[in-house]
């Protein structure tokens, strides 16, 4: 399962992540491998998508210094070619809903490309490409507007999503209305830390990054680990035992563990498949499916739901 540790505040990558994540709670970072011709042939179609939009987005903006009278005003104003006043009715205002509505979407877009083109300019297309994403403001919205009995299953099964890669292999346009943006800003950034040796590329694949009370928390879903030794696991298990009524699981796991890996004189033993197997054996004669159960733990994240709910208050 996913190896899951917190990150030595002293680390460089702690550091990096409070400086670029300062934002987003959440951050999700992997290695893009995928062909660099396909990636060229993307950024060349965003490329004249976003020429485009821009060209829409002038045109609207021009227009609308007719529409609404901006001309007609100035024309009274200063010595410029005179122009009739507008016609105020109800075509005028579907027109002013359409512009604020493109005004929203397409200034973003263009903004965020810009950064893209940035990006190309100083980094290329590498072979192994840093992939940064975090949360959009209308995801952040929808996890706020859970109710509290589901906020962390939801959360989970967005989390769940956006580590697997049939998933955020598929092109996105970067939409308000996506799950996630890339911050392509990040991204730079991770390229200049590498390049001054601070921040190994490697540190990047395929991680969730949670901006916890006691700093960041990474989960790791390209490594394996012991899952009885990630960050809060023991508590969570104690806390999601005693819920499901069984609390005596918990209690005869800790017996097994200090009796197997603890010596008289207090000093730890290494963890055997011997004890694994005893493990493995209470949870399955209590009916309790100890692999979903400890999978289910180790993607949970309520603290990034709390604190957007005390955010959005």
């Amino acid at each position: 399962m996913p190896a899951a540790h917190r990150v030595p505040e002293s680390s460089p990558v702690a550091a990096f992540l409070s400086e670029y994540g300062s934002d987003t709670e959440i951050y999700v970072s992997h290695l893009d491998t995928t062909n660099v011709s396909g990636r060229k042939v993307r950024f060349l179609t965003m490329l004249g998508a976003n020429l485009a939009w821009y060209f829409l987005l002038g045109k609207r903006i021009y227009g609308a210094l007719y529409r609404y009278g901006i001309l007609f005003i100035l024309g009274k104003m200063l010595p410029m070619p005179k122009v009739s006043s507008p016609t105020v009715d109800w075509p005028l205002a579907g027109q002013l809903c359409l512009d604020i509505f493109l005004l929203c979407v397409l200034l973003p877009l263009i903004q965020n490309f810009i950064s893209v083109v940035m990006l190309r300019y100083h980094h290329g297309f590498p072979k192994s490409e840093i992939v940064f994403r975090k949360p959009t403001p209308a995801t952040v919205a929808d996890i706020v507007s859970q109710p509290q009995d589901k906020r962390d299953s939801y959360m989970n099964d967005i989390l769940r999503r956006a580590v697997d890669p049939e998933e955020f292999k598929q092109p996105t346009w970067g939409m308000p209305w996506d799950e996630w943006t890339m911050d392509f800003r990040a991204m730079a950034a991770a390229y200049e830390a590498e390049k001054k040796g601070n921040i190994s590329r490697d540190a990047w694949e395929l991680s969730v990054w949670m901006k916890m009370k006691e700093g960041w928390t990474v989960i790791e879903h390209g490594k394996v680990s012991d899952p009885l030794s990630q960050v809060g696991m023991m508590e969570k298990l104690q806390h999601k035992l005693t819920a499901m009524g069984k609390r005596h699981v918990f209690s005869q796991m800790m017996e097994v563990i200090q009796v197997k890996t603890v010596a008289k004189d207090g000093t730890a033993l290494p963890v055997t498949e011997e004890v694994d197997k005893i493990i493995a054996d209470i949870f399955r004669r209590n009916e309790v499916d100890f692999a979903q159960l400890t999978s289910e733990l180790a993607t949970e994240s309520p603290r990034f739901a709390a604190n957007s709910s005390k955010k959005s208050k």
